[in-house]
């Protein structure tokens, strides 16, 4: 994505990924996969009409101009007048995208895709709507007590099961690491123990296979994914992220051939970036509010002692059970804490309503329910942490889907 020397903003499809980083951050759900190039779009303001002298085409069939389109460093222009002369309203100013779509005489309830109902059953026809029973209460589709939603199309998320999969794997894989490390550091394994030299290399590699595997297999250009570092934006965490990943890959794979002591001093802090730039990721979807929780980087962290704990007990670390079990502890606490503090914003309360109580709420009990097994059964060693990494499974699942729930448009 860029800015035209015009001011407009477009996108470079020779260079898009697909990764839908920049549909998850818009607040407006203006971006869109094309699904004949499989690239992200949006609208350019028909520049191909601009650079010819014409005027987008929603302008011109437009048969009462409600539709302007103008320069707004030019003092002459309609579009100057307006802004510059009557009341104008933006979406969402709050977000900072300094937004250059105005509207004239427009109602608030009319520019806030939060303020209507939204029929049940995905129904988005106002002829299909009738009469019937909406939210358990009876009422008429022309009900003006009432707003209902009259005409709207399916929004399905960006990010999947694909990308709730990628956290986990990789919390897995940095998070052995991570244990291990620290374990070495203390004095508490051998250097020279099979722990050390073969069983923690080996884990972080075949979950950071699996992690490369999700990530790749979800771009909607597979075949591009070397542009992410051949040209970067540096700005994005997805960059930052892929760089990250590439250096703890490298570092697996010396501790593959050569496994010094030495490597645990690296190996911390790679671990512990690789566990936990996915929260500054999601922070950078400014559309979604959820993911702007000061708790979310303590998560993932704690996301990764718990899931790096679990996988070295399952091949045999047998004390890691207890310290597993006070991690998962605290990893509750703190989904607690984001679930009952109050949230600044209504699209943070409706993702945690969608999160507790909507469309993941099965997810959600899930996640609890099986970390709260395994720390019930954590004598049972392995058993409880199965049941662990089952729970964090369902829970990222949970959390990155109902953040997604609330409609931006």
């Amino acid at each position: 994505m860029y800015r035209r020397p015009d001011g407009i903003v477009d996108f470079d499809k020779e260079i898009c990924i697909g990764c839908k980083a920049c549909i998850a951050a818009c607040p407006y759900d203006a971006i869109f996969i094309n699904p004949e190039d499989h690239s992200a779009e949006k609208c350019n303001f028909c520049t191909h009409r601009l650079e010819v002298g014409l005027e987008p085409a929603c302008v011109v069939v437009c048969p009462t101009e409600a539709i302007l389109i103008g320069d707004l460093h030019d003092p002459q222009s309609r579009v100057s007048q307006y802004v510059n002369r009557d009341v104008v309203a933006v979406r969402r100013p709050e977000k900072e995208t300094l937004p250059k779509l105005f509207y004239k005489g427009a109602h608030q309830a009319t520019l806030d895709p939060l303020a209507a109902q939204r029929p049940e059953g995905g129904i988005f026809l106002w002829s299909e709507q009738g009469t019937g029973v909406v939210s358990g209460h009876p009422a008429q589709a022309n009900n003006v007590a009432a707003a209902m939603l009259s005409y709207d199309v399916p929004h399905s998320a960006p990010w999947g099961l694909p990308v709730s999969l990628y956290v986990w794997t990789k919390s897995i894989a940095a998070g052995a690491y991570l244990v291990a490390s620290t374990l070495v550091l203390l004095g508490l394994t051998d250097v020279a123990g099979v722990l050390w030299r073969w069983k923690t290399p080996l884990i972080s590699a075949v979950f950071l296979a699996l992690t490369f595997a999700l990530l790749i297999g979800d771009l909607e250009h597979p075949a591009r994914f070397y542009m992410i570092l051949t040209r970067p934006q540096w700005r994005s965490w997805l960059v930052r992220g892929g760089v990250i990943l590439g250096a703890f890959s490298a570092l697996v794979a010396v501790h593959i051939f050569w496994a010094p002591a030495a490597l645990a001093f690296i190996g911390i802090p790679l671990a512990i970036a690789t566990g936990t730039y996915t929260a500054f990721l999601f922070a950078q979807a400014k559309a979604r509010d959820l993911w702007q929780s000061p708790l979310l980087l303590p998560q993932h962290l704690l996301a990764c002692v718990v899931a790096g704990s679990a996988a070295l007990l399952i091949v045999g670390r047998l004390d890691l059970a207890m310290p597993m079990a006070i991690a998962t502890a605290t990893h509750l606490m703190l989904i607690a804490a984001e679930v009952v503090t109050p949230h600044p914003t209504a699209h943070a309360r409706l993702a945690v309503r969608e999160m507790v109580r909507g469309k993941y709420r099965f997810a959600f009990a899930a996640g609890w329910m099986l970390q709260l097994l395994g720390i019930g059964f954590v004598q049972f060693g392995t058993v409880a942490a199965i049941f662990i990494l089952m729970g964090l499974l369902a829970y990222e699942h949970a959390h990155v889907g109902a953040a997604q729930q609330v409609p931006l448009a």
